[in-house]
């Protein structure tokens, strides 16, 4: 076998390793993968904090609609 052959075998195997590890990989209480938390709870808060001005400028009218 080529030196070549012989590397790519010992990466391949160890590549397979850490696919399977991550195979074995499961969404616990204490992950933080569980899907409950992919939601913001607040979301004025959300939007000032990420949207900032732009939130700020399309909200500033709302009143006037009523």
């Amino acid at each position: 076998m080529s030196l070549f052959a012989a590397e790519l075998k010992k990466e391949h195997a160890k590549f397979m390793a850490k696919q399977k590890r991550q195979a074995k990989a499961r969404r616990t209480e204490n992950s933080p993968l569980r899907n409950e938390d992919f939601y913001y709870t607040d979301a004025p808060k959300y939007a000032e904090t990420y949207y900032g001005e732009t939130y700020r400028a399309t909200t500033r009218f709302d009143n006037d609609w009523d």
